[in-house]
């Protein structure tokens, strides 16, 4: 018998070193470069483009950046926090996939269209900035700024950039595709 068949140790390693290379890593979608690249424009276009070249363009830059990334980002949160007891078995959702797609463009259009979800949006991200600003001023000696909202403006055009939700869902269901179980002959 070789020493690779299936009943010695060697067969068993190869066999869980194959379930690996399919099994996937909770978050990995992240490190796309499409997704990447969404951030990167995300970051630019908010801080630099939007300041220097304001314009409706830049303003749906920033939501079509923002929406071709941000459902991976709730996938990649969601499948950090379930997966961390079970990494070798992990395998992507489509289901996480479809969730946290469909939550996004719910909330993206409440806070466009509904005044109430729009005031909840500038002050809970005012509420996730603030420990940051605070940190910034402590370190540069200032004083502590109070807790604000952050600067958002109702736009029902913006609704125009929702096709970018296609970008999440196309790269999330590529890697569920690719890190589905390998069928057994039958």
């Amino acid at each position: 018998m070789s020493p690779r068949g299936s009943s010695s140790p060697w067969g068993l390693a190869e066999r869980v070193r194959t379930s690996r290379a399919t099994a996937g890593v909770p978050g990995d979608t992240l490190l796309h470069p499409l997704v990447f690249c969404a951030v990167l424009v995300l970051v630019l276009n908010d801080h630099v483009f939007k300041a220097r070249w304001p314009s409706w363009w830049t303003g749906k830059l920033s939501d079509v950046a923002g929406l071709a990334m941000f459902p991976l980002l709730l996938q990649g949160l969601w499948e950090q926090a379930r997966g961390r007891s079970a990494r070798d078995d992990f395998r992507p959702s489509l289901a996480v996939l479809t969730t946290c797609v469909a939550l996004t463009a719910c909330v993206f259009t409440a806070i466009k269209v509904w005044e109430p979800a729009a005031e909840t949006w500038r002050w809970g991200l005012g509420s996730l900035q603030w420990p940051v600003r605070a940190a910034w001023a402590a370190l540069s000696r200032r004083a502590v700024p109070s807790l604000a909202p952050v600067a958002h403006t109702m736009d029902v055009t913006d609704l125009l950039a929702l096709p970018a939700l296609g970008v999440s869902y196309w790269l999330g269901r590529k890697r569920c595709e690719r890190h589905e179980p390998a069928r057994q002959p039958a």
